[in-house]
């Protein structure tokens, strides 16, 4: 008798304590959905906002683990090799609780470089910082935005 309880307390411990695979991310008009994939599967990105819609998954999606979290990049747009629009968002690393769900906030930097054509001075690179509202849960994305 007493060890089921033991593996009752256990379990509901474990599922508390579950960490989240689903990321949504909001900043004035853009969303970005984020999925991780499970161990050995592609994760998910979906993006909305002033940029167009664009969706993403596996190798197309660079993933960086940190001590903190995880910092996700992708390119929105590339025009040949002279110009590139790239956003990276920061993913903290978090636990949910009983809830399932977690609201938090965390950053992101959309950025466009233009390489100059022969003769130019270098490079221009500009960025704009994003303040994103986000939710985290467990779940998989259902369907493109």
């Amino acid at each position: 008798m007493r060890r089921s309880r033991l593996s009752t307390s256990r379990t509901h411990i474990a599922s508390a304590t579950q960490s989240p695979d689903l990321f949504e991310l909001t900043y004035e008009d853009t969303k970005i959905t984020y999925a991780s994939g499970a161990a050995g599967a592609a994760g998910q990105l979906q993006y909305g906002g002033p940029m167009g819609r664009y969706s993403f998954e596996g190798e197309q999606i660079q993933a960086l683990r940190s001590a903190r979290g995880v910092e996700i990049s992708v390119t929105l747009d590339s025009v040949s090799r002279f110009s590139t629009i790239t956003i990276t968002v920061f993913v903290p690393d978090m636990v949910l609780g009983d809830s399932g769900e977690l609201s938090f906030q965390t950053i992101g930097i959309q950025a466009k470089r233009r390489r100059r054509i022969a003769g130019g001075p270098g490079e221009e690179m500009m960025s704009e910082a994003l303040e994103l509202d986000g939710l985290a849960t467990l779940g998989r994305v259902q369907s493109p935005l």
